[in-house]
């Protein structure tokens, strides 16, 4: 029987963020409007018949309407009640819905990490009050000039941009600058982080204190023009020969 419990709800929340479309069973996953981002969540509640819900929002206002709700899964439908009301919510069809196709672990396959770090609660709480004070869009995480690894909240489009910047103060002898374009469209859950970084393609945020999980899409290093790769080229064959 679902039972959602407060954490469960918390996360579910969080999730309709960023995608109002949801497929409810233990293991949630989600995927943002632009597919740069995909979180992961095991509910607390016990199993359930997995259902899609088009709404989450309103899924989840009408369940937190009731004190001790009992939630009957039909085949197009979910009733919500107590022992004196009722909410009929339909169900939606996954044709319709934008939900991820792979887990994370499809996603990541046998990749290792370039650099690993820790985000404390602290650090979440303060990029994500700077971004709301700041207007800021983007995020990145980088070696700072103390060898720390650090995180920047900035406009990479804008030369004179405001940023407020903090240290891990996690010593790195890795010289990295990753860029997280749409930063502010992510309002991860506020918690303590494992961070593993994979150059040129995304991070991997994994709770360490409750089962979520968040895979985003780094912004990629520009690739050089046909005629500088002619020349990249040029020079590594000629390097050859010398060799």
């Amino acid at each position: 029987m679902m039972n959602l419990t407060r954490q469960d709800r918390q996360v579910i929340n969080n999730f309709s963020l960023f995608n109002k479309n949801l497929e409810f069973k233990k293991d949630l996953r989600s995927i943002s409007s632009n597919n740069n981002l995909i979180a992961e969540y095991k509910l607390e509640s016990d199993e359930f018949n997995p259902f899609v819900v088009y709404e989450t929002p309103e899924f989840l206002k009408c369940y937190n309407s009731f004190l001790s709700p009992k939630v009957e899964i039909l085949k197009d439908r979910v009733l919500i009640s107590d022992h004196k009301s009722e909410v009929k919510f339909f169900t939606a069809e996954r044709a319709i819905c934008r939900l991820p196709k792979k887990t994370i672990s499809e996603l990541i396959k046998d990749k290792i990490p370039d650099t690993q770090l820790k985000m404390s609660f602290d650090n979440v709480k303060s990029l994500q009050k700077f971004i709301e004070i700041l207007k800021l869009p983007n995020l990145v995480i980088k070696q700072d000039d103390d060898n720390f690894h650090s995180f920047l909240i900035t406009d990479l489009k804008d030369k004179k941009s405001n940023e407020f910047s903090i240290s891990t103060y996690q010593k790195t002898n890795k010289d990295y600058y990753c860029k997280v374009p749409h930063f502010y469209e992510m309002p991860i859950l506020i918690s303590n982080y494992k961070v593993s970084i994979f150059d040129d393609e995304y991070i991997l945020l994994e709770s360490l204190d409750i089962p979520l999980k968040y895979l985003i899409a780094l912004e990629p290093k520009p690739q050089p023009d046909s005629k500088e790769r002619e020349i990249i080229k040029y020079y590594a064959e000629n390097q050859k020969r010398y060799d």
